[in-house]
């Protein structure tokens, strides 16, 4: 490794609970989609729990798809940044040991 410092293991674990937080909300969302409105009564309540539980799903559909998308960007950075970093410190090595044989 070179001297630049990236915290890897913090996205990396940062990104699995960004990923595992959206997986939590798809499931709340599911829950929801199942509850029993008619046990509510009146009319207009129901179908405003309804539309709530629709709205709610189709947001923590969304939220979820991101959270993948952060999460996989994220685990994407961290590998670039170690494979950068490794060929940094390669070449700085080089140049160091070039330097050292005149």
């Amino acid at each position: 490794m070179s001297f630049l410092r990236f915290a890897t293991d913090e996205v990396k674990e940062m990104a699995g609970k960004l990923e595992q937080s959206g997986g939590h909300m798809k499931g709340a969302s599911k829950e929801m989609k199942r509850a029993d409105t008619k046990q509510v009564g009146h009319k207009a309540l129901e179908s405003a729990c309804d539309d709530f539980a629709e709205s709610w799903n189709y947001g923590f559909g969304q939220l979820s798809k991101l959270t993948k998308g952060v999460s996989k960007f994220a685990n994407k950075v961290a590998e670039e940044f170690a494979r950068l970093d490794q060929k940094l410190y390669d070449e700085l090595k080089k140049a160091s040991d070039g330097r050292g044989e005149r």
